[in-house]
């Protein structure tokens, strides 16, 4: 039967795809903020405080930053709205994040059965919801599209060129991993830090932003730190902080860059 085909080729194969179809515009960087207050939140139908996009249009990074207006379900659906409406001029083919299959994807496939249900509960007995036609873009987005969590790329892809086995990483470690120092990333991960032990070290420690394989899921690397920076981007939302949109778009930007990098997208001039 020769080689096994792996999960790394088929994502190769998937970027080259649309890319010589002339569609790399159609892969989309996603990530979402929520409000957390305590460790059973993480996957429970959490508030959305803000979902960011970028993607490449020409030889420009187009970004997205859309932020909750207040804390009430209401915003919520108008903030799901507004995600919907671009993503239904975009057409996503590939969705791409950090830890998106643990996090993001999951959570997202909550709020829209959230929506799904508040829509059905309003009508009278017999009676379907009638959703907005941009609505089915983020349905289309989250059951047609491929996924492509940068988390893994990332781990392998730093194992094999520091010669070592692959570690579940978080994204401001890999950001400030030597091997992406040429390229032009935004590294705004310090402004969510709550405390000054952050990555820019990482590469003189061995464990410095290692991610335990049982903490994978939700809340990379450590719970309790990753509490402490979902309370701090909290109360940068509740506060109107700019930093929140410009840390949103940190995160998106650069693993969009990071997906380029790794998969050998050429970016145009």
């Amino acid at each position: 039967m020769g080689e096994i085909f792996d999960y790394g080729e088929l994502a190769q194969a998937t970027v080259s795809t649309i890319c010589n179809a002339s569609a790399w515009h159609r892969a989309v960087s996603i990530d979402l903020e929520t409000k957390i207050e305590k460790k059973s939140d993480f996957l429970s139908g959490e508030r959305l405080l803000g979902i960011g996009f970028a993607r490449r249009v020409g030889g420009k990074v187009e970004t997205k930053m859309l932020r909750l207006r207040e804390d009430t379900d209401e915003a919520e659906i108008e903030l799901l709205d507004e995600a919907a409406k671009w993503l239904y001029n975009v057409r996503p083919l590939l969705l791409l994040g950090y830890n998106i299959s643990g996090y993001d994807y999951p959570l997202l496939a909550l709020k829209v059965k959230w929506y799904d249900d508040r829509g059905r509960a309003a009508c009278k007995e017999g009676e379907k919801p009638v959703f907005p036609r941009e609505y089915w873009a983020l349905k289309d987005a989250l059951t047609r599209a491929f996924v492509l969590d940068m988390m893994h790329s990332l781990r392998y892809s730093m194992a094999r060129h520091d010669g070592n086995t692959a570690k579940y990483r978080s994204l401001a470690y890999s950001v400030a991993h030597p091997m992406f120092a040429h390229v032009p990333l935004m590294r705004r991960k310090e402004l969510a830090d709550v405390d000054v032990n952050t990555t820019a070290n990482a590469q003189g420690k061995e464990n410095a932003g290692e991610l335990p394989l049982a903490s994978a899921g939700a809340a990379p690397p450590h719970k309790d730190k990753q509490m402490d920076k979902g309370k701090k981007l909290y109360e940068m939302w509740k506060t109107h902080d700019p930093n929140f949109e410009s840390y949103l778009e940190g995160d998106v930007h650069d693993v969009l860059l990071l997906a380029e990098e790794i998969y050998g997208v050429k970016r145009e001039k």
